[in-house]
């Protein structure tokens, strides 16, 4: 199967990190997968497979990609074309306009009015989410990572016709054993102390500071450490916070690194977000057996930990109730065989079959149409 896959950036963002390991699976299954991008630019290029082959519009703008993506879908006309995004799904859209008889597919990774208010400030997000209950009736199909992402654009489109259902996100890649088996190298890995986890750009959204606060009242109890592994605007602020909670000591900030050796030696993943889809560091971390802490971020964030079953849930966004449930995972007995099995159903393998299938059925849907 020719498939085409389709992106605004190659940003550092879950939804395009995603799209790249979708792709990276389907090519590793055997089909003939075709990234393109209206801007080859971003970390998410370095995962990219070479199996995939990677098409850059290079229209700088995406409202100015229209007809770049036009020509080169003629040109090499996919069996189908996947678009994840609100700008790359309403750009998709429009070219479908043009080319009537291409099956399409959209995948929604989010809130939609919570992450419009994030990214109005750029004309292309706007005018994509403007646009995005106009077009988005002419994908076959639109798949949302949880509950939650589904009832966002039911509800910011207004429309009930739309042919939404869920389907989860390929996190875990062909090489995430041999990522896990990778050192540290990090002098509190391994160590004595306990050492909790956070992953994350340092914005808003991810909280951060709640983490921070949170932290000072579990070393007010025990002895630990925290590594905060991202990078962001926030990074200095978030600095000198630290060193005015007198934690200057046990939390460290080195920046973005391999989250896998991490992972496999923490106490503990922390997630302390305002608002999530499905975060891809809980997925990550229970795939290796590390025991999670989160926040009622989502209710994906929440269908992941199973609402308990395999993570802590702070009831409140609190420092204190953070603090709580940090402090219980130490003594909490757990079961690493259950949450590497949760884990696993995001593997490539395991969500490209999925996809395999709707693919399949959209298909068939599409040739029956052609018959009458």
């Amino acid at each position: 199967m020719h498939i085409a896959l389709l992106l605004n950036s190659l940003d550092g963002g879950g939804g395009e990190r995603a799209h790249v390991m979708l792709a990276n699976a389907l090519a590793s299954n055997g089909h003939d997968v075709e990234l393109i991008v209206v801007n080859r630019t971003g970390p998410c290029e370095a995962l990219i497979s070479p199996s995939v082959r990677v098409t850059d519009l290079a229209a700088g703008r995406a409202v100015r990609s229209l007809p770049k993506l036009v020509r080169t879908l003629r040109a090499h006309p996919p069996d189908i074309l996947v678009s994840a995004l609100v700008t790359a799904n309403v750009l998709a859209a429009l070219a479908g306009q043009v080319l009537r008889d291409l099956p399409m597919v959209a995948i929604e990774h989010g809130d939609m009015n919570a992450v419009y208010h994030v990214d109005k400030k750029q004309l292309a997000a706007r005018i994509g989410y403007r646009l995005a209950p106009w077009v988005y009736g002419r994908f076959a199909r639109i798949f949302c990572v949880d509950q939650s992402s589904l009832l966002s654009v039911a509800a910011f489109t207004r429309r009930q016709d739309l042919p939404l259902s869920v389907m989860p996100n390929v996190v875990i890649g062909d090489d995430a054993d041999r990522m896990v088996a990778q050192d540290a190298a990090h002098p509190w890995i391994g160590g004595e102390l306990p050492v909790f986890l956070n992953i994350g750009r340092m914005v808003e959204q991810k909280n951060h500071s709640l983490l921070l606060q949170a932290f000072a009242r579990v070393i007010e109890k025990r002895p630990a450490r925290l590594i905060v592994l991202g990078d962001g605007p926030l990074k200095e602020a978030l600095e000198q916070e630290r060193d005015a909670l007198g934690l200057r000591d046990c939390v460290d900030m080195p920046g973005f690194r391999n989250p896998f050796p991490f992972l496999s030696g923490a106490a503990a993943l922390v997630l302390s977000s305002r608002w999530e889809a499905l975060p891809t560091v809980v997925i990550e971390a229970l795939y290796v057996g590390c025991p999670v802490v989160v926040t009622k971020a989502s209710m994906g964030t929440l269908e992941l930990v199973g609402f308990g079953r395999y993570g802590r849930i702070a009831e409140r966004e609190a420092p204190e109730a953070l603090a709580q449930e940090i402090l219980a995972v130490l003594d909490e007995k757990v079961d690493k065989e259950a949450l590497r099995s949760q884990g696993a159903k995001y593997t490539g393998r395991a969500v490209a079959s999925l996809y395999e299938q709707e693919f399949m059925n959209v298909l068939k849907e599409a040739a029956g149409r052609g018959q009458r």
